[in-house]
């Protein structure tokens, strides 16, 4: 009996310190995002449209780069926990060791690529994007030790300080100086990660005091390289249509829409939260075999994460006019598209996770490949012409195809799993929203009450079947 009273006890105690957990990560990253959103504003009064443009581009650039510096090296702490979990600063050493002298690697070839082919690129913001790159992998790199050793507190101060000193030291700079404003928006960003990622790197090399260690080498490599196909082209699936637009067409359009992708990262935030309750839930029930409550519980997932992409969808026109000045309105047309794709990337993300379960990490790469160069054809083919509107459907038509072809990868994983009548339902109501948004752009009132009404017939009918409590109830089981 004492014993049945203590597994209790402490499943209360596991449910509480995840129930916290969620809600700080939650907060985290509603203050992160939060922060961007109020400052987009000011950048974009500050700033002009090229400016603003060469500054995502340069921001993509880190993305890309802290990949390829870091090897995604940071990720097999998932597994070293486990195996190496008595010398977890010991691989963490050697991690940033490895990474550092793939750093120094990288930065030769990219110095030799620019002075050679790309001699426009200017050498002091390339230094700047490396610096950057490789703060940017420390820090995760510590964000993932964190998360697995669940010191949620400190893995949000990591996330969320970077994110919130940078943006308000990058405005005192541009209210200060009326020149170099591009520089001036990035170096704030460069210091503040160098600075933070400094004091972790000579932390974990004095506590683990290993820098060369060829079994975690191996171990981390194995575990990584197919992770850093499939990161390099997730973010080059994310990035690359402002990076095309930049060279293909001007970065006054990419100024633009990137505003339109930033506006759509609100709902990309609400669903990553909903996606950090889902996983350790799907995989628990994964492990007891549950599936029939896997797929009913998925279904009302899908539900929540398409009600916040629709309630963004909606208002969205009046948010841009809101966020930025009138020479960015132009990218109206762009929120539909954008929005349908960050859509596609939460169900695509439904198979990844099982995916993940399994271990398939070729799988998952491979899949992530085949999209990320689909859509840089498409880019190469249409943006020339077409400029950033072709961007916003290629994106569309490449996130359509991740989706598919993670769905049949992951059934055949498990033919029981996530049938395609679970997605078929909300990819209709969002292509039908799309289309109603086109038709009501200009009467934004006529909209907002269409929208509400929907909503609430929504609710009534939920309410009346009951499945009101049981989407409430999703979080506690």
């Amino acid at each position: 009996m004492y014993g049945g009273d203590c597994v209790k006890k402490l499943g209360s105690v596991l449910i509480n310190r995840n129930a916290k957990a969620g809600i700080v990560y939650l907060f985290g990253n509603l203050l992160t995002k939060f922060i961007a959103f109020i400052t987009v504003p000011i950048f974009t009064r500050l700033m002009t449209t090229t400016e603003y443009g060469l500054v995502n581009t340069y921001m993509s650039w880190v993305s890309i780069l802290s990949l390829l510096i870091g090897l995604s090296l940071g990720n097999s702490i998932r597994s070293a926990y486990i195996d190496y979990k008595n010398n977890l600063n010991e691989y963490i050493s050697s991690m940033f060791f490895l990474s550092f002298i793939n750093m120094l690697f990288v930065s030769i070839l990219t110095f030799l690529v620019s002075t050679n082919i790309f001699k426009s690129i200017d050498s002091t913001l390339l230094v700047l994007c490396l610096i950057q790159s490789y703060s940017t992998f420390i820090l995760a790199t510590v964000e993932m030790k964190y998360m697995v050793m669940f010191e949620y507190k400190k893995k949000t101060a990591i996330s969320v300080l970077p994110n919130i000193i940078a943006p308000i030291l990058a405005i005192v700079l541009l209210f200060s100086i009326s020149y170099q404003r591009v520089f001036l928006r990035i170096i704030p960003h460069v210091f503040v990660t160098l600075i933070i990622a400094t004091v972790y790197f000579f932390s974990y090399v004095f506590k683990g005091r290993k820098l060369v260690n060829f079994e975690y080498w191996k171990y981390a490599l194995r575990f990584s390289i197919p992770l850093v196909f499939h990161g390099l082209s997730a973010t080059v699936l994310a990035t690359s249509d402002r990076t095309m637009i930049t060279a293909l067409r001007s970065a006054s359009e990419t100024g633009v829409y990137s505003i339109v992708y930033n506006l759509s990262m609100i709902a990309m935030v609400a669903t990553k939260s909903l996606e950090s309750v889902w996983i350790p839930w799907f995989n628990d029930k994964m492990e007891k075999g549950e599936k029939e409550l896997i797929n009913k519980t998925a279904k009302q997932y899908i539900e929540i994460a398409l009600i916040i992409m629709l309630s963004i969808l909606m208002i969205g026109p009046e948010l841009l006019k809101l966020l930025a000045p009138e020479e960015y309105w132009g990218g109206t047309s762009l929120i539909a598209p954008i929005l349908f794709a960050s859509f596609l990337i939460f169900l695509y993300s439904i198979s990844v996770d099982l995916e993940y379960y399994f271990k398939s990490t070729k799988i998952i790469a491979i899949n992530t490949v085949i999209a990320a160069i689909v859509n840089i054809l498409l880019n190469f083919i249409f943006i020339p012409k077409y400029g950033m509107y072709a961007a916003a459907y290629t994106t569309v038509i490449a996130y359509l195809i991740m989706f598919i072809i993670h769905y049949f990868s992951a059934r055949k994983l498990d033919s029981s799993l996530f049938p395609f009548k679970l997605y078929f339902p909300s990819l209709v109501v969002m292509v039908c929203a799309m289309l109603f948004l086109y038709l009501t752009k200009e009467n934004y009132l006529f909209r907002w009450g269409i929208t509400l009404l929907a909503f609430l017939i929504y609710l009534i009918i939920i309410n009346k079947t009951g499945r009101l409590k049981s989407i409430i109830n999703i979080k506690r089981r």
